[in-house]
């Protein structure tokens, strides 16, 4: 017996159901590898890591500078989903409960870098940030003194670009919507600003 599909309306119709089945088997097989995992089956959370490892890693990487830190923190985050998948109550919620889980690694790491020996765009972060009655050794108030002028003297959108990424903590993603251009456009002119800044800071302004 020979069976005929009959398509009613337009081919984007049938495009859109197929897409809807695919998501919805995509996301039964998630609950059901969550499933077997909290039992304690190791091959269904390799599956699981298999699965979103490449959309956790793009997650990361748009959220630092330092791409050796997405390997780390993306292990690191499987490892800690591995351990407390027993405190998932939902099986279907388990894409946005590992973002979440890298996001707090993410931040613990950015604060801990910045404690332990903050890099440059880490300091102009803390001297844009600061309040000029905080107490800072004379060495830092100098250095903010001078960094406010030579700010002053950058383009209206650098300085734009430079208070929203040091100043107010958005991330490349964000930034790059707010701005509207491309990541490799963004990360070209933030180099290029505090090239300039440098720049400007070692003549004294």
């Amino acid at each position: 017996m020979k069976y005929t599909l009959k398509v009613y309306g337009n081919k984007g119709v049938v495009g859109m159901g197929l897409a809807s089945i695919t998501k919805q088997r995509d996301a039964d097989r998630v609950i059901s590898w969550v499933d077997q995992a909290r039992r304690g089956d190791v091959q269904a959370f390799e599956w699981l890591v298999r699965h979103y490892q490449d959309r956790l890693r793009s997650y990361l990487a748009q959220r630092t500078d330092h791409s050796r830190d997405v390997d780390d923190l993306a292990q690191e985050t499987f490892v800690v989903a591995w351990r407390k998948l027993h405190s998932l109550e939902e099986p279907a919620a388990f894409s946005g409960w590992l973002v979440t889980i890298a996001k707090n690694l993410l931040r613990n790491h950015q604060r801990k870098q910045a404690r332990v020996e903050p890099t440059e765009p880490e300091h102009l972060a803390q001297l844009l940030d600061r309040d000029p009655e905080d107490g800072s050794d004379l060495e830092d108030e100098a250095t903010l003194s001078v960094l406010r002028q030579c700010l002053l003297k950058l383009s209206h959108e650098a300085q734009r670009t430079i208070r929203l990424y040091y100043g107010e903590g958005y991330s490349l993603h964000e930034l790059r919507d707010a701005l509207g251009i491309r990541h490799s456009t963004l990360t070209m002119r933030l180099n290029r600003y505090r090239q300039k800044l440098r720049a400007c800071i070692n003549r004294g302004f």
